[in-house]
Formats: structure tokens, sequence, C-alpha cells
């Protein structure tokens, strides 16, 4: 495996493997989440999904480490800690789900709702605004309930940033709140699976300095963004994640 990741490397498909991670680096920089929208379906083809999967998994744990270290006055803890609880209680339970429903169906079921949230917000109607910190419960439950049955835990996490009025650092810093120890969760299930190659670590090192380059590059370009931009841009990016999972579906 090692030798054909480094033949793929040395070949014509290094730039776009390398461009492609970089994009994605920017993109979860830009708006705190959208790093595997970009990234895993394109390189899946190129590198495999066994390399592809978890290699992303490394590269977006370590990009919610750094934003954090950036930006973790701006983490609204609070919430981060309602969210983190109630998805473990969902995870068992979205595992049982996929037992008795066609994942299909679920990642269907998640695609529906983001397409209508998003094209609700993005069409002018008035945005959906839930004070209370308690409201992360359900949306920490659900994100646990999609990763337990499609992997899936970003979307309901994105989906409760946008109603909470946070500033455009707020939302970014306090997602990775999430992130960071759902990620480590992730890596060290990949980990006791047997995932952790020798490709994936040599691509991960190989990477590793364009996050260092992507991540302030994206906050320069974040910074440029209004509040109201950046909501708008937020929902657009939500919108292809949930057009991506009709498709899947």
């Amino acid at each position: 495996m090692l030798s054909g990741v480094w033949m793929t490397l040395q070949g014509p498909d290094t730039p776009v493997v390398l461009g492609v991670i970089f994009l994605a680096c920017m993109v979860r920089a830009v708006f705190g989440f959208g790093d595997v929208l970009v990234s895993v379906p394109i390189l899946v083809l190129i590198i495999g999904p066994k390399v592809a999967v978890p290699l992303m998994a490394i590269v977006g744990a370590t990009n919610a480490l750094l934003i954090l270290a950036r930006e973790r006055g701006s983490v609204e803890w609070k919430p981060v800690r309602y969210l983190l609880m109630a998805s473990v209680v969902g995870v068992p339970l979205g595992v049982g789900a996929l037992k008795f429903w066609p994942e299909r169906w679920i990642t269907f079921a998640l695609g529906l709702l983001l397409v209508g949230f998003c094209v609700w917000s993005l069409t002018g109607r008035r945005a959906v605004r839930l004070s209370s910190p308690r409201w992360a419960w359900p949306f920490g439950f659900a994100a646990g309930f999609m990763g337990g049955a499609v992997t899936s835990t970003g979307p309901p996490i994105v989906i409760y940033a946008t109603t909470q009025g946070w500033k455009p650092q707020q939302m970014r810093a306090t997602m990775q709140g999430f992130f960071l120890p759902n990620g480590v969760f992730i890596i060290v299930a990949h980990a006791l699976g047997g995932l952790w190659t020798p490709a994936v670590g040599y691509l991960y090192l190989c990477i590793l300095p364009l996050l260092f380059l992507a991540l302030p590059l994206g906050n320069l370009l974040a910074g440029r963004l209004s509040a109201a931009r950046f909501e708008q841009l937020t929902f657009v990016v939500l919108l292809g994640t949930g057009v991506l999972l009709l498709v899947a579906g």
C-alpha cells in the first residue's frame, strides 16, 4: 500500500491530492466545517477509501486543534458540553437503527432535512434563533445518532450553530470544541480497526506543512466576510452537503 501511494504521489495526480487537501483545509478555516465534503469524494477516487477516510480524520482533528488554539477564547463551552453529552447517548441508538433501517434511508432523510433548512434560510425566510443552551441536547443527540448510523456528525452541529446568532469567530471556534473530541474518538476507532497504515502516516506527514499555510490564509479570508455574508455562505456549503447526501441516498 505504501509503495502504491508513493507511486501516486510521484505521478501526475500529486498536485490534485495536495490541492484538494489544501482547499479543504481553507474551507475548514473559513467556515469551521466542510473539509470532508470537499476532499473525501475526490480523494477516494485517487488513493482509495481505506487511506482517504482515516487520513482526513487525522487532518480534520488537526485542523480543529489548530483553530481552537487560535480562537479558544471565542468558544461557547456550555452548549459544547451539552452537545458532547447528548451525542454519547445518540451514537449507540444510531448504530442500532442502522441494523434495522437501510443506510440509504437515513442518509436520504438527513439530506432532505439539510436541503429544506438551507433553502428556507437562503430564500429570505426569517432566520431560526434558539437562544437557550438546552437546545444543544437534541442537536447533540442527532449528531451522535447520525454518527452512529452513517458517520455524519457534522450537519446537526452546523445547523445548531446557525441558530445561535453567534459571530463568525464564535461559530467556527465553538464547532471545533465539539469536532475535536469527536474527531479523536473517530481516530482511535480507526486505529483499533487497523486503518492506521504506514501509507496514512506517510501522507499525513507530507500534508502537515500545508495545514500551517492553509489555515492562516483561510482565517484571512474569513476576516474579510461580514457576518451576514458568512452566514449565507455557510448555508450554501451546508446545502452542498445535503445535495450530496440526497444523491448518495
